[in-house]
């Protein structure tokens, strides 16, 4: 996987590539109230130019504090929302399942959503839940082929044929997760959406989920875009980490060398608060100060506030992706000028 600053890997190769995609809010008051008060409108830059591209069967790792636009991201490449801006494309095709109804990449773009006791309809019994897509897509001629395939979803995520008759309130939470997953496996996709599918879980049950998850990408030939906002499921599920910080990609590397050597300082705070062996009994340093509103972003650099590194120029001059030697990118002043 690389950013578009990075000519290590040729476009063809990527299965999915997104190119300066930008998604903004207008969060105005009504207009009467801007017109009696004077106010301006005001728009949130969710996305910011964001710009990345993840190879056949590999997994990128989407990490950032709540707030990034992570989730955004997320539901403008599965269609739930449309972009302001940018490109997104998928197997060299442009992609935009919100505006218009491509068949073909619906079936191959599938999302895993945050928690699994809103994503299912309680009201369906997992059968129809599991089902719909392949009604949807024409992927079974009849009703017994849709419950033999059903079946086999069921069998695929760890449960049993017979639990498709039964309704979702009747499931655990880590059961539940493995039924959206069936859900999301049986349009056949060859990329999936995954935001957080684990933080709603408890800890044991997230690993079985991970190990499952990790499993199918194995046989199918998946590839992932995983999001969370733990480093360490994103280390243990990842081929490469994208960092975001206030709608902007600041770091892209390599899992291995994002960890032993992140190169943007948000990047290396983010890592030191992670738990380690090395750290018992000592108290860890948290991030510096507040991520700024993003109805009012910083100028320049915007984790310019927070980060020792910073001087006049990371005030006033927004970083573009500068490449790395060993691939992927950093958008940092202080990196571009050695000062760490």
């Amino acid at each position: 996987m690389t950013a578009t600053t990075t000519p290590a890997h040729p476009p063809a190769q990527s299965l999915v590539r997104v190119d300066k995609l930008s998604r903004r809010f207008d969060v105005s008051p009504p207009w009467i109230t801007r017109t009696l008060y004077r106010q301006p409108r005001r728009v949130v830059r969710a996305l910011d130019e964001v710009s990345f591209a993840i190879q056949p069967k590999r997994t990128l790792g989407l990490v950032g504090e709540s707030g990034c636009g992570k989730s955004t991201l997320a539901r403008c490449l599965a269609g739930l929302m449309s972009p302001s801006g940018g490109t997104m494309r998928y197997a060299g095709k442009r992609m935009d399942l919100a505006a218009h109804n491509d068949a073909t990449v619906r079936r191959a773009v599938q999302m895993v959503f945050q928690d699994p006791y809103a994503s299912l309809n309680p009201r369906w019994s997992v059968e129809e839940s599991v089902g719909d897509p392949l009604r949807a897509f024409d992927l079974a001629k009849d009703r017994k082929e849709m419950r033999d395939m059903v079946a086999e979803l069921m069998v695929e995520v760890g449960l049993s044929p017979r639990d498709a008759q039964k309704y979702p309130h009747q499931f655990s939470g880590g059961q539940r997760q493995r039924i959206a997953v069936a859900r999301a496996l049986a349009s056949r996709p060859e990329f999936l959406i995954c935001d957080e599918p684990t933080s709603a879980l408890d800890v044991s049950v997230q690993a079985a989920v991970l190990n499952l998850m990790r499993r199918l990408q194995e046989e199918y030939g998946l590839t992932y875009l995983f999001i969370s906002h733990n480093l360490t499921v994103v280390d243990h599920m990842s081929d490469d980490v994208g960092v975001m910080y206030l709608g902007r990609l600041v770091e892209l590397q390599p899992t291995e060398a994002l960890f032993d050597a992140p190169r943007h300082p948000y990047t290396q705070l983010l890592i030191q608060t992670v738990p380690s062996l090395d750290t018992i009994g000592r108290a860890s340093a948290p991030l510096k100060g507040e991520v700024p509103s993003p109805l009012n972003p910083p100028s320049g650099c915007a984790f310019n506030p927070r980060c020792p590194f910073a001087n006049n120029r990371c005030r006033v001059e927004r970083p573009e992706a500068t490449a790395l030697p060993g691939g992927g990118m950093v958008a940092c002043h202080a990196v571009e000028e050695g000062r760490i």
